[in-house]
């Protein structure tokens, strides 16, 4: 089994974060995901000059800027679209395409004294793309990018702080880039799918890295699952175990579920949680 691993140790933000902004007023700590139409994907070249990732990237930076263009809701707009870049927030390669949307009818006003538009950012990385988040507070002003859905030829990442008059905006990303399996997962969702519990904690002995009790949250579909799983301070502690409990874990959840591709782990804890993304 090939395991390729996206980690990241992050907090959950609050409500109407958002930090530095730029001179036009945009947030440039805040990000975004966008809802999507349907241009081409499989041009070979990106924007005006050619692009190339390993694996390939199946959008362009001008199909993915017309998908995002034509589902924004009124009065929103493409601010900024780039090329070689990486989600912000995450150590990892620059490979990546970028494009950031913008309402422009109505303005919020942060508390710090600034004011700000609502906006989404969204990344499109290869497939194979690994990084690592940095660590971040419970409550903070500012927070790196989440992890909007994963597809078999691309991982999508997003951000969105603060006020937005279009809330609806990372659920329609996902729909749009055919995500619908693994969607976004901003924060914790606590939800359990009783009958992918049962298959995952059958196997009894045969699975000793499994407890029901620690299972907080379970739900996928037919390519991927998402398992939200409690983790003590004891196990964060021994960071050997840690790392072996994890690898533990994923083994399992491939050989209950031999039919899916893709694993989302939320490792929890009582103030962080970790997220790693694996593949057979």
């Amino acid at each position: 089994m090939k395991l390729t691993t996206i980690t990241a140790i992050l907090l959950l933000m609050t409500a109407g974060a958002a930090t530095a902004l730029d001179a036009a007023g945009v947030a440039a700590d805040t990000w975004a995901a966008a809802a999507v139409a349907t241009p081409p994907l499989n041009d070979e070249t990106t924007g005006d000059g050619p692009f190339v990732t390993t694996p390939p990237i199946p959008f362009t930076l001008d199909a993915l800027e017309q998908r995002i263009t034509a589902s924004l809701p009124p009065y929103w707009k493409i601010v900024e679209a780039d090329r070689g870049r990486a989600p912000i927030g995450w150590d990892g390669p620059e490979n990546g395409l970028y494009v950031m949307a913008e309402d422009t009818r109505t303005r919020f006003f942060h508390p710090n004294g600034f004011h700000y538009f609502s906006f989404y950012r969204v990344w499109i990385m290869p497939s194979n793309w690994e990084g690592e988040m940095r660590k971040t507070p419970y409550v903070t002003d500012s927070s790196p990018a989440f992890l909007l859905g994963v597809d078999d030829e691309f991982v999508a990442f997003y951000h969105t702080a603060g006020g937005n008059v279009w809330p609806e905006g990372p659920k329609a990303l996902c729909g749009a880039l055919g995500t619908d399996d693994l969607c976004h997962t901003s924060t914790s969702r606590r939800v359990i799918d009783l009958e992918f519990e049962k298959r995952l904690v059958s196997g009894g002995d045969e699975r000793l890295s499994l407890t029901r009790d620690r299972i907080i949250g379970l739900t996928g579909g037919d390519n991927a699952i998402y398992l939200e799983y409690i983790f003590t301070r004891a196990d964060e502690r021994a960071m050997p175990e840690l790392s072996a409990l994890t690898d533990s874990i994923i083994i399992d959840v491939f050989e209950a579920f031999p039919e899916i591709d893709s694993l989302y782990l939320r490792r929890c804890t009582s103030d962080t949680f970790t997220d790693t993304i694996v593949s057979r």
